[in-house]
């Protein structure tokens, strides 16, 4: 179903600051946190759409609900399942869909204008060859902690539009002293890697489109996390918006204590991510969502953050991601310190991308 919405029927929905994100709460009951969010949401959608439409996002509801539910109750099995049937239901609608592998005349491979970063932690000062700043080797998987949209034992690959954004996701552990990092680039050319890349949008606000009707220009320091006017004042972007938020929502969740092992604020998009991954079947196929960060209110604004998942196929002779290493180029890593600031960091990378990223070779 297409939920029909006019621009003041959007506005009055979106307008109320308790369905702003990402949230932060108390960290006590977490089904009974989304019943309130949803309740709220509900109400507002009931004054705005017609009475079919707000069923259909009634239903979307339960469903995160329910999946929440089963998995608390030790089903992960079950809260898998009906968090499909959500993702059947509203990928008919998506907000958007971005085809990252057809090559585009306007710019070629090493000048493809999305710049993303990663950036690791180290103990030492010493020289670290590209596979340094890659995801976490499947032979050291036991390294990999749960995060937002990984489990623990699972390595992704998370890269963030800034490198100041992907500080702030990446806290030094006490025995780092230095932090390195790397410029990666798509390859988008498909008939180069033989990799077909989509990226779902999950990334938009509903500070996003009210900004943009009241003409109010994000203030960030980095201009990375910006819309254009016509995408948010798109019909379809916003009638998508208002199945999707459910689950936007439910994803983007402040975590209440980072030291804890479990983080109920992940359930649903670690399962999120387990469908990316069914969906990924074949190794021609890389699905990454794109979204933004829920580390702080203020990191949320500082850009966009990318996670693509491992496909799990993996060798003695090359413990990497193939489609990830085919998927991707990278320069060498450089240390933080060493530059004035990271707007001088980034810079230099950006001018050493033509040169140094190449497809990670198994020989690095």
């Amino acid at each position: 179903m297409i939920i029909e919405i006019s621009s003041n029927e959007f506005k009055n929905i979106f307008k109320n600051e308790k369905l702003h994100l990402p949230i932060r709460w108390d960290g006590d009951d977490f089904i009974k946190t989304l019943e309130t969010l949803y309740s709220d949401y509900h109400n507002f959608v009931t004054n705005s759409c017609s009475d079919e439409e707000a069923q259909e996002v009634e239903k979307c509801c339960s469903l995160i609900i329910d999946s929440v539910r089963y998995y608390l109750n030790g089903f992960p099995e079950k809260a898998y399942s009906v968090l499909k049937k959500l993702m059947d239901f509203i990928m008919k609608q998506p907000i958007e869909l971005y085809e990252k592998s057809i090559y585009e005349q306007l710019f070629d491979k090493y000048n493809d204008p999305l710049d993303l970063y990663r950036i690791v932690g180290v103990s030492d000062n010493k020289k670290y060859d590209r596979t340094r700043v890659f995801h976490t080797p499947y032979n050291l998987r036991s390294k990999v902690s749960t995060s937002r949209y990984s489990i623990a034992g699972y390595p992704s690959l998370y890269l963030g539009t800034s490198i100041d954004l992907c500080r702030e996701e990446v806290r030094l552990n006490p025995y780092d002293k230095f932090e390195i990092a790397s410029l990666f680039k798509l390859d988008r050319e498909w008939y180069h890697s033989g990799i077909r890349i989509n990226v779902i949008e999950l990334a938009l606000k509903p500070q996003d489109f009210l900004n943009s009707e009241n003409n109010v220009i994000n203030n960030t320091q980095h201009s990375s996390r910006r819309f254009s006017d016509d995408f948010l004042q798109n019909k379809e972007v916003k009638s998508a918006y208002v199945l999707w938020y459910p689950l936007i929502a439910a994803c983007s969740y402040i975590r209440v204590n980072k030291s804890d092992p479990f983080a109920v604020e992940y359930i649903i998009p670690q399962l999120l991510m387990q469908w990316v991954r069914n969906e990924m079947r074949g190794f021609d196929k890389l699905i990454g969502i794109r979204y933004f960060s829920c580390a702080s209110e203020r990191a949320s604004d500082l850009g966009f953050n990318y996670v693509f998942p491992t496909s799990g196929e993996q060798s003695s002779e090359f413990p990497f991601c193939k489609i990830l290493s085919k998927a991707f180029i990278l320069t060498e890593p450089v240390y933080i310190h060493e530059f004035d600031s990271v707007c001088d960091c980034e810079k230099y990378l950006k001018n050493q991308h033509c040169k140094l990223c190449e497809p990670l070779k198994q020989e690095d």
